[in-house]
């Protein structure tokens, strides 16, 4: 039978953090078995830490229908960014150094690369993640985002800050510290964890609520369920701050601009393991028991 030359390859974007070792024989290895499907890959070998870098490869991939991911979660987060622009799902293989959610080692990703050509789903599951919408209002302009870790507003300059939280136009509480962190539960084992906050399961829609260093002590963390909205503005007596998204610098948040955060109705989707659940990454990552 002759090769209809007309039909369209499969495209698959790979994104690759060059400073990990033995980066080289994975991506070897998933060439040939893209390829062996009649498949192409593009890959990435750039950095994408940056906006600028990951708008770039934004257009590079347009076309891909799935992207693949090799390094550790900072890998994976950027990786999220750009299969968000296209409602794509993210096959993370760990090549990192902690791993909470790019967690699938190469050999075992191989074959769920194999069975995803082939139309199969045992090994694997598609899980979606929630995101956050992000919305900066100053006296200008109102800026909108989308975080699928956590958004932040820290001190700047070593300048306690002073926040009133609002959560649902309805004051909460105001808070003197070092900043807050709303977090995502795929972010809740990040910057989040570290300040204090709960593990969510990623299952859950919902939020957390973290100060981070706050002065009083009986101020704890909040997990705030989806249809819920946190807002936070400085008080007359404080500095500026930053608001960052996961990790990024956005903005410097002064004393007339607001901050407001909520569950989007918008996902991200990854590749996870269905030989593992949650809760053996948490006891594997965090030696619980052990």
């Amino acid at each position: 039978m002759k090769k209809d030359n007309n039909i369209e390859k499969k495209l698959i974007g790979i994104i690759i953090n060059k400073s990990r070792n033995n980066t080289d024989s994975i991506v070897k290895k998933l060439k040939n078995i893209i390829n062996k499907y009649n498949a192409e890959a593009i890959s990435i070998d750039y950095d994408i830490s940056s906006y600028n870098n990951i708008n770039k490869a934004i257009k590079t991939l347009k076309n891909v229908s799935m992207l693949i991911s090799i390094g550790g979660d900072g890998t994976l987060l950027s990786a999220l960014k750009i299969a968000i622009k296209y409602n794509i799902s993210v096959l993370p293989i760990y090549n990192g150094t902690l791993g909470f959610i790019s967690e699938i080692p190469p050999e075992e990703a191989y074959l769920i690369i194999e069975e995803y050509f082939n139309n199969k789903k045992t090994l694997y599951e598609i899980e979606p993640r929630i995101l956050l919408d992000i919305e900066i209002k100053t006296s200008k302009t109102t800026k909108k985002y989308l975080a699928i870790n956590e958004l932040a507003l820290c001190k700047l300059d070593g300048r306690t800050l002073y926040m009133d939280i609002n959560i649902s136009g309805k004051k909460v509480s105001s808070i003197i510290g070092d900043g807050v962190v709303v977090a995502t539960p795929t972010g809740s084992t990040a910057y989040a964890l570290s300040a204090g906050g709960p593990i969510i399961v990623p299952t859950i829609d919902a939020m957390s609520f973290v100060p981070i260093a706050p002065h009083s002590l009986t101020f704890r963390p909040l997990v705030i369920p989806k249809g819920d909205s946190v807002e936070i503005k400085l008080s007359q007596k404080s500095k500026k701050g930053m608001v960052t998204i996961d990790g990024y610098d956005i903005y410097k948040f002064g004393k007339t601009d607001t901050v407001k955060a909520s569950i989007s109705d918008k996902n991200c989707y990854i590749f996870q393991s269905a030989n593992r659940l949650f809760y053996d990454i948490l006891r594997n990552k965090l030696n619980w028991g052990i």
